[in-house]
């Protein structure tokens, strides 16, 4: 079986893939005009007989941000499935990405279960809220206002964008193609609603990027984003939605999951939580030296990682903390460790989903020295992991 990228003689069987596994009609254009140089696929001679698509992303990590591949559009021939074509082809592209210096992959999976299996974890969470315009009632507007926005206002709204979630990891670096592609319209490219609040001074501080869908008394109010910079900027968002009371009968929108929000209402609203993309770590050393931790924090510890899928990840490493980073050293094989997990908890540590102690209490992780888990918790400390975007 041969694995290579996609070329123009390939678009008519790739379209064909991406429409019987997602019932949808992909873009013949946008393959045409370059995002077919990044599907790669798994041949036996000239037919095709898996798919995906390689993302080149960046990823923020708290206060630093790492190079990372987003993978969608994984696709296999429905009259060979069940052949491990899927399987092959994921473990190619892990070994291209290792060898362009590419440490993370993210996913949403079709089945949580078929990509565990392979090392990939569920590394956050998000709350969705839904409830109607009434409850967003004690909301008041301020001085300032809404104005609508477009791709002229991308430096505005990335500004605020970056500040609402600074400090977590998750959140993708977002260049003005990506706004425009991804965030300000839909899949089926309908343009999304768009308002940024602007106070007094002319300061934008808060937007809100939403879709009204369904008709009559089933409207809502669907919300992609919302982000704002203070309390202030975020009770005008909660005032705009209550201004809709006429025209939606619902409104929806997503949340990181330490966010408060009915903390903030008279009348709570219903939340719902959704597990959303996942995370490998394709090369382990790389992505901790590439990630960020606390300033002030310093020692070290070793932590023996196992890995079925990648073996070069397996082993035990003794990691250095100083200065916001972490230096990492291969032990010899059979060295001791203080701490010990597989390769999908250290990812779930990694984006801080998962905290040190709680891994150990549920048997996750297991752990020899109580001053190593002390450290640990310190390193992967911080908000919860929250994304935005979806591919």
């Amino acid at each position: 079986m041969l694995y290579r990228p996609l070329t123009e003689q390939d678009i008519e069987r790739c379209i064909a893939l991406e429409a019987y596994a997602f019932q949808v009609n992909p873009d013949r254009s946008n393959l045409a005009q370059g995002k077919l140089a990044q599907f790669r696929g798994l041949f036996d001679g000239p037919t095709l007989l898996a798919q995906l698509e390689r993302l080149p992303l960046r990823v923020r990590t708290g206060y630093g941000e790492i190079a990372a591949a987003g993978i969608g559009s994984v696709a296999s021939a429905p009259e060979t499935r069940r052949r491990g074509h899927v399987d092959t082809l994921m473990r190619h592209l892990a070994d291209e990405l290792r060898a362009d210096g590419v440490p993370l992959a993210i996913l949403y999976p079709f089945k949580r279960s078929f990509y565990a299996r392979y090392g990939w974890a569920t590394f956050f969470e998000r709350r969705v809220y839904s409830g109607v315009p009434a409850r967003f009632a004690p909301f008041r507007p301020g001085q300032g206002g809404f104005v609508a926005a477009g791709p002229t206002d991308i430096p505005e709204l990335d500004r605020i964008y970056s500040g609402a979630l600074r400090g977590r990891f998750g959140p993708l670096i977002r260049d003005a193609a990506w706004w425009r592609e991804q965030v300000l319209q839909d899949w089926e490219h309908r343009p999304c609603h768009a308002f940024i609040w602007r106070d007094a001074q002319g300061q934008g501080r808060a937007y809100l990027i939403y879709q009204i869908k369904g008709e009559g008394e089933q409207r809502r109010l669907q919300c992609r984003e919302i982000a704002a910079l203070d309390p202030e900027a975020r009770a005008q968002l909660f005032a705009f939605l209550a201004g809709h009371q006429d025209q939606v009968a619902t409104v929806r929108f997503p949340a990181p999951a330490d966010a408060p929000v009915n903390l903030l209402l008279p009348d709570p609203l219903e939340c719902a939580v959704e597990p959303h993309f996942m995370l490998r770590l394709l090369d382990v050393p790389a992505a901790l030296e590439g990630h960020t931790f606390p300033p002030d924090l310093a020692g070290s510890l070793t932590i023996a990682v196992r890995d079925a899928w990648i073996a070069e990840n397996q082993g035990v490493y003794e990691l250095e903390f100083a200065a916001g980073r972490c230096q990492v050293r291969r032990l010899p094989a059979g060295s001791s460790a203080d701490l010990s997990c597989d390769v999908s908890t250290l990812a779930q540590l990694y984006s801080r989903y998962l905290r040190p102690r709680t891994a150990v209490a549920f048997g996750l992780m297991e752990a020899q020295s109580r001053a190593a888990l002390e450290l640990a918790e310190r390193a992967f400390v911080g908000l919860a992991p929250f994304c935005c975007d979806f591919f």
